[in-house]
């Protein structure tokens, strides 16, 4: 059998037990990655494609004898080998910025407020399995701060978050004294505790509001807001509960919305459903930034099924493997404002889906 024939018929394999769709240069851009590296969640990170898919196809390569599994490291074989070298596999090469971690611009803001809310943010609650949490690094959050003010999407504006506040956005933000107002909707009382303890503290502008997105915004919040903020669970219902009702909030056309979407969470089908419905509502996307995203790893990992279907059982610790793209949308003329109620979806329907493998 050619190799191209080899890796099709593989191809076919990993779409029949993920049930998710993958190209074939899907299935060369996971081999590049195993050539790359030999940690399983770098793979993963390298791959572009959603853990899940990552993880059955490096099952299917094993047992095709193409990859094996030493020291909870994932190598090629002789067979494997002789396989990538004949479809002309390389490495993948990291051109990216180190100094700025890809973002493709530097932290425009006082050292000695990092300072502060770096030692705040180890203060934070930990992220909860029961509400699909986990945090960005500190860096990350000033860094989504230091892009929106590039833009003037926080400067003397009235900005609102939805969910993700343990990320801490909200309260840097507000920190930050460059907003009119932040007001912050997020289910864990934790986390507004936390923030409006602060807020009280160092005397900011920030309200927060423990909220359930699943339900209809309150009328006072519709078209009320310059900027949105949010990091949505990756599932249909939570787009419309997130990302739309963050559009709902804003005040007209020209208003902007800035949320995170995975390629590992979600597959580029997901991302085409995610278009389609910003499009369908007359919204545009004007920047998606890859990687720019970095998450900590969270408490629950082994409970997930990232963990449990992965071929090595070696703990990624503090490796930076999660990442997401961060998007900016602006909305239109004539942009809809879609404010529905989801209460009939329970969490695990709300946050999750056959693409989900972290929830």
């Amino acid at each position: 059998m050619q190799a191209i024939d080899k890796i099709e018929k593989i191809r076919k394999e990993i779409i029949k037990r993920s049930k998710i769709w993958i190209s074939l240069n899907g299935v060369k851009r996971i081999l590049s990655a195993i050539k790359t590296t030999s940690n399983q969640w770098l793979i993963i990170r390298y791959s572009y494609e959603p853990i899940n898919v990552v993880n059955t196809a490096l099952n299917i390569l094993k047992e095709e004898k193409i990859v094996k599994v030493k020291d909870e490291n994932v190598y090629f074989t002789n067979i494997g080998k002789k396989l990538i070298k004949e479809l002309e596999i390389n490495k993948i090469e990291n051109t990216k910025c180190v100094f700025c971690e890809g973002r493709g611009f530097k932290f425009n803001f006082d050292k000695n407020l990092f300072k502060k809310f770096f030692e705040i943010q180890k203060q934070r609650p930990k992220p909860m399995k029961v509400f699909d949490q986990g945090n960005v690094t500190p860096q990350t959050t000033f860094a989504r701060i230091s892009l929106a003010y590039n833009f003037g999407d926080i400067q003397n504006k009235e900005i609102l978050i939805l969910g993700a506040e343990d990320d801490l956005l909200g309260l840097a933000i507000a920190m930050t004294g460059k907003a009119k107002s932040v007001t912050i909707l997020d289910i864990d009382k934790r986390l507004i505790d936390f923030d409006n303890f602060w807020a009280k503290k160092l005397n900011l502008k920030l309200n927060a509001f423990v909220f359930d997105l699943r339900k209809k915004l309150p009328n006072d919040l519709l078209g009320k807001f310059d900027t949105f903020f949010t990091d949505p669970s990756e599932t249909v219902q939570a787009i419309k509960g997130f990302i739309l009702k963050g559009v709902a909030s804003l005040k007209g056309p020209g208003c902007v919305g800035y949320f995170g979407f995975t390629l590992k969470d979600s597959s580029l089908v997901k991302w085409y459903q995610l278009e389609k419905i910003l499009n369908k509502n007359k919204i545009v996307i004007t920047e998606i930034l890859p990687d720019f995203n970095h998450y900590e790893n969270w408490p629950y990992l082994e409970e997930t099924r990232s963990f449990k279907n992965s071929l090595t059982k070696k703990n990624p610790n503090k490796i930076i493997w999660y990442t997401s793209h961060w998007y900016r949308i602006v909305t239109l003329e004539g942009f809809k404002r879609v404010n529905i109620d989801l209460t009939k979806f329970s969490g695990k329907k709300f946050y999750d889906d056959i693409e989900n493998s972290t929830s």
